[in-house]
């Protein structure tokens, strides 16, 4: 799919579904159904926030979503094909790049885990809930490429569908994660992991734009 076609075909409310701050209307296609699974998450005991939860809400989500761009996509004349004949792809902890966004991942969390036991206030600063909102959506949304990519591979045209997407969906993603990151960088100058975190970050960036 070129990028004009996925322009024509994903529709703005998608953007709700990796935005820290989307509409969140009850309407909402994606907004009313985030708040319905949070609060079946915290009504189970789970935690909302974990990557296991994450995962299977974007995948759950993402297919339901999927569901209805199909149609909408029919209604304007275009044919998303083999969208209901989806091979699962390997688990998430298969793929090796997968494996250093996690690290990279946990490494922030133990990060404002500790800033939190000390008292530190940058995790509740705004530019710490963008970076702590989008290292979950970055791995997601690697999760979600190395899939289309599977997919791709495997002959299986639905990962064509969301590939050009979701490419864009990461790009924004590090370009946000980055500027917090530099931003904390200068608030925080003697927290030297911020640097650290962004050196990593910015080494796997070519590999998670390439996938």
């Amino acid at each position: 799919m070129n990028q004009d076609k996925a322009k024509n075909i994903i529709p703005k409310w998608m953007e709700c579904t990796w935005r820290r701050q989307p509409c969140d209307k009850e309407s909402c296609p994606i907004c009313g159904r985030i708040k319905r699974d949070r609060a079946k998450h915290l009504a189970q005991g789970e935690d909302p926030n974990s990557i296991e939860t994450v995962l299977e809400d974007v995948s759950n989500n993402f297919k339901k979503a999927l569901a209805m761009i199909k149609a909408d996509a029919e209604a304007k004349g275009f044919d998303i094909t083999n969208i209901d004949n989806i091979q699962e792809p390997p688990e998430p902890d298969q793929f090796p790049l997968y494996l250093k966004v996690k690290n990279w991942r946990n490494d922030i969390y133990r990060l404002a885990e500790q800033a939190e036991e000390n008292l530190d206030a940058w995790p509740e600063l705004e530019v710490g809930k963008d970076l702590l909102w989008y290292v979950n959506t970055v791995i997601a949304k690697t999760y979600r490429q190395l899939c289309n990519r599977w997919h791709i591979e495997q002959g299986d045209d639905y990962g064509e569908e969301d590939y050009q997407y979701t490419q864009h969906v990461l790009n924004e993603c590090l370009l946000i994660i980055r500027k917090s990151l530099n931003d904390l960088i200068k608030m925080y100058p003697e927290q030297k992991k911020f640097n650290i975190i962004l050196i990593i970050i910015t080494g796997l960036e070519p590999e998670l734009l390439k996938i």
